[in-house]
């Protein structure tokens, strides 16, 4: 799946990461202790926004809110949508769904970066009967139609209708979305329906692959803003209230939001949808709305950290932040006899989860480190104080020794399970800045292994959990515009 990728970054006491510059050279990083780096890599990690001309007007009513105040306001921006009708979806899904080879973009048979099991052909493989996997595509709403009873313009709303397997669909039924260990039946991509392992809910649900995971949830993020207050005659399923997302649900799709970030597909399909119904998903534009709506008691984390040009650098955090801390430039500091920086401007384009630092110059293909305290939220949730460290652009020097690996590869971590210390491997094919972070099934980050740049080359890094209970955990390496997520067993 290409993603452009926005994933939290949560510290966990003060941060020291050292760029590593050869696979034979140790280098260590401490993250509560708990990673130690033999090589790493990194790249820019945030959703532009700026895809199309006019997006960050679009949300100027928004921006500096959180909470019920920027629910209603994303709300009030979104609703009055165009409504077009059931039947019309036949001809618009050909537009807002259709892979670069001309096929449907079934989420349910679709194998990214792989060979899916079949393809459906739009109009000819129309649902129809159906009585396997295969036979043809319908249009599902991800958002049951039980759960709101049918009305419109729930019934014909883009945002949360997708083409999938007729088959697939209808094993799906109107179950909540979860997640599985034990499967009762698996579709042909690997899409699972059993009992739900995720914290607070034990019932029956269906398990999208990893991939679509973000998508989805993103889908039913937008329904319970765009339908907020106009829920009256909607009904409720296990994981929701009307329009209202339960505790574990809202929990469990943030935590996939965070697994399978923000994809060029996405955001090529909100412009489409933009297009048709002339408005947008706002967690597609702006990821960072998921956690001021469902996770304000959430501290702040930096997400990425990237020069835009040799005297200012770009900080984009998970969190809006607090303009008073935030301005005041004796909360940062830089290393190479920089000190304090000349200025910093709250906000980028109106989002206050971005920061501009301006800096006397900066030399090119050089590491430096920052650190930052005293920050915060801007609803006063303190953020712990760490120490980042990013690349300017520019070559500083070659070394003629590293191993230029083929690809982009995350390895499985072996042992898995494991008790207390297993390895995660990767490889990257170009330098970027890359991030190796640990999340629980709820999304929090328990462990960030690496926030740095990387030379190209092969790479292990050490994961001790000896802090951490057992269970299923699940670890992300972003680097550049790729985004890859495995999962790890603790088991003490």
């Amino acid at each position: 799946m290409e993603v452009c990728t926005r994933s939290l970054f949560r510290n966990v006491g003060i941060i020291f990461i050292f760029i590593f510059l050869s696979v034979n050279n140790l280098a260590q990083s401490a993250s509560s202790g708990r990673g130690e780096v033999f090589s790493v890599q990194t790249s820019k990690m945030e959703t532009e926004v700026s895809q199309i001309a006019g997006t960050n007007d679009y949300y100027t009513s928004t921006y500096k809110l959180y909470g019920t105040a920027l629910r209603t306001a994303l709300h009030n921006l979104i609703k009055g949508h165009t409504v077009v009708s059931y039947s019309s979806l036949w001809t618009h899904l050909q537009t807002t769904d259709k892979k670069t080879n001309g096929k449907v973009w079934d989420m349910y048979s679709d194998i990214p970066g792989g060979t899916p099991p079949y393809e459906f052909t739009f109009i000819s493989d129309q649902c129809g009967s159906y009585s396997v996997e295969g036979d043809c595509y319908n249009r599902e709403h991800s958002w049951p139609q039980s759960w709101f009873n049918e009305v419109s313009p729930p019934v014909s709303d883009m945002f949360h209708l997708f083409p999938t397997d007729g088959k697939v669909n209808g094993y799906r039924s109107n179950y909540n979305y979860g997640n599985v260990s034990a499967p009762t039946w698996t579709s042909k991509n690997g899409s699972k329906l059993g009992s739900n392992t995720f914290p607070g809910y034990v019932g029956t649900v269906f398990e999208p692959i990893d991939a679509y995971k973000g998508d989805l949830a993103r889908g039913h993020m937008y329904m319970s803003v765009r339908y907020y207050l106009e829920d009256s005659g909607w009904s409720s399923s296990n994981g929701t209230n009307k329009a209202e997302l339960l505790s574990w649900y809202a929990n469990l799709l943030y935590s996939w939001s965070i697994l399978d970030t923000v994809s060029t597909k996405e955001i090529n399909r909100n412009n489409a949808v933009f297009a048709i119904q002339k408005n947008r998903n706002p967690f597609i534009d702006h990821p960072e709305y998921a956690a001021e709506i469902w996770k304000t008691t959430m501290a702040p984390s930096i997400v990425s950290v990237s020069d835009m040009n040799s005297s200012s650098i770009l900080i984009d955090f998970s969190r809006y932040l607090d303009s008073t801390v935030t301005v005041n430039t004796q909360n940062f500091s830089l290393d190479h006899s920089i000190g304090n920086p000349t200025s910093i401007e709250w906000g980028v384009n109106g989002d206050v989860s971005k920061i501009f630092i301006k800096v006397p110059a900066l030399a090119t293909g050089t590491t430096y480190s920052i650190q930052l305290k005293n920050l915060k939220s801007i609803n006063n949730v303190a953020m712990n104080d760490t120490v980042i460290t990013f690349k300017t652009s520019g070559i500083s020097g070659i070394n003629d020794m590293q191993e230029m690996p083929q690809g982009f590869v995350l390895q499985q971590n072996y042992p898995n399970p494991f008790n207390p210390s297993t390895i995660i491997s990767w490889q990257l094919a170009v330098g970027s800045h890359a991030t190796l972070k640990v999340y629980d099934v709820l999304g929090n980050e328990v462990a960030g292994l690496v926030n740095n740049w990387l030379e190209a080359g092969t790479y292990r890094v050490a994961f001790n959990a000896s802090s951490l209970s057992s269970g299923i955990y699940f670890y992300k390496l972003s680097a550049g515009d790729k985004s890859f997520t495995k999962k790890l067993i603790l088991i003490r």
